[in-house]
Formats: structure tokens, C-alpha cells, sequence
């Protein structure tokens, strides 16, 4: 919220190693192996190289049209994968050319009520580390896991009482982990929902992409 990022090392508590000025207040952040990408609120996509965080690579106008909520660089290091408050997710890449080519965004953690379609922010998403599929949630409470190379989901799970706020893989893809916590986007609740965290088995075979035709 301050408008930077800072890069710390542990063996120098409360000095930070590297402070850089981002210009904008950073909504969201991933890691790469050589890169750190932010998400303004100012809806730039800021990518710094950590060997050099003195300047930015990039500040790139993210294809989604409103506030970004997450984002998450993907296992093979060419893209990354961004949310928005209106339920939409954009999958970029890297390198230019590329993503003039090849990027797209697509709709996403919407619900009906009252045969009305109501629009719910994607708080989090997470890439599978073998297979690049990915999992997204939202404030429906919902889970959906996507193909991104065939724009198409695989499967969803039945939606938590809350909003879903954090999703993690672990580091060989066998589980996924759902943090449920309310994220305030119909202000104040009385009582409360109860947080959860649930751990979930995945197999491998519900996070293969689809077999292409041919």
C-alpha cells in the first residue's frame, strides 16, 4: 500500500536489501525464478528482475479491464495468470510477441440468482508444478481447475459457505490447499464465517490438460 516493493534478507532483520518505488499501490505479487511480478492498482502488470531491481523490465497494461485482485507465474516461466474483482482471469506471457499472439482472458466464478448473473471476484489462483493446469477461487466460495491451452475446465468442487482466499499446491501437485475466509465484499458480516484451511488429495489424472485431437 506504501507504493513499493522491497526485497529482504533474513539474516538482517528489519533492514530491507533492496527498496524500490513501484508508483502504484501493489494489490497483489509472485515470484519467478529470475523475475518478481506485481499487480498495481493503477492495472499495470510490474515486472522487476531480481538481479537487478533498480529499474523495471516492464510496466504492462493488464488485459483485464478492472482491479487486480492475484496473480501467478506459471511453472514453465513464459506466462503468468492474473484475476480480477469482475471475475474474469488473463493469461499472458512474457516475452511480447508471444503474448500478442497468444493471450486471452476469460470469465469466470460467476453464479445465477434470480436469473440474474452475479459477478464475483477471483481472489486466487495457482498453477499445478507438473502439468500447468491451474486452480482458480473466488468470492462465490467456489474452486474451478482450467486447461488454459484448450480454454477449457477440467472440474470444480462444490462451493465453500465463504469466499475462497488463497490456494496453494504442494510442491509435487499430489494436494491442493484451500484457505476459506471471508474477504469483505459486502462489507461487515454478523456473525462472521468461520475460517477454514482444507487440504485436498488431487490425483494426477484430474490435472492432465486435455488430449489435443490429432
Amino acid at each position: 500500500w506504501d507504493r513499493t516493493l522491497r526485497a529482504w534478507d533474513w539474516r538482517q532483520p528489519g533492514r530491507p536489501v533492496n527498496h524500490v518505488s513501484v508508483g502504484a499501490k501493489v494489490f497483489c505479487m509472485d515470484t519467478a525464478a529470475d523475475k518478481v511480478v506485481l499487480g498495481g492498482a493503477n492495472r499495470h502488470i510490474h515486472m522487476y528482475d531480481v538481479r537487478n531491481m533498480s529499474m523495471p523490465l516492464e510496466r504492462r497494461e493488464s488485459s483485464l479491464r478492472e482491479q487486480i485482485r492475484c496473480v501467478q507465474v506459471g511453472p514453465d516461466q513464459r506466462l503468468y495468470a492474473s484475476g480480477s474483482v469482475e471475475g474474469r482471469v488473463a493469461l499472458e506471457h512474457f516475452d511480447a510477441q508471444e503474448n500478442a499472439l497468444s493471450r486471452f482472458v476469460f470469465k469466470c466464478h460467476r453464479t445465477r440468482e434470480r436469473d440474474e448473473e452475479v459477478i464475483h471476484a477471483v481472489n486466487a489462483i495457482a498453477f499445478h508444478p507438473v502439468h500447468g493446469t491451474f486452480a482458480t477461487g473466488g468470492s462465490d466460495g467456489g474452486v474451478s481447475v482450467w486447461d488454459g491451452a484448450a480454454k477449457k475446465r477440467l472440474w470444480r468442487l462444490d462451493p465453500f459457505e465463504t469466499s475462497v482466499s488463497s490456494l496453494a499446491f504442494s510442491a509435487n501437485g499430489s494436494a491442493l490447499a484451500i484457505a476459506v475466509s471471508y474477504t469483505f465484499d459486502h462489507g461487515e458480516k454478523v456473525p462472521m464465517p468461520a475460517n477454514e484451511l482444507i487440504v485436498r488429495s488431487v490425483a494426477d489424472a484430474d490435472m492432465r490438460p486435455k488430449v489435443r485431437d490429432g
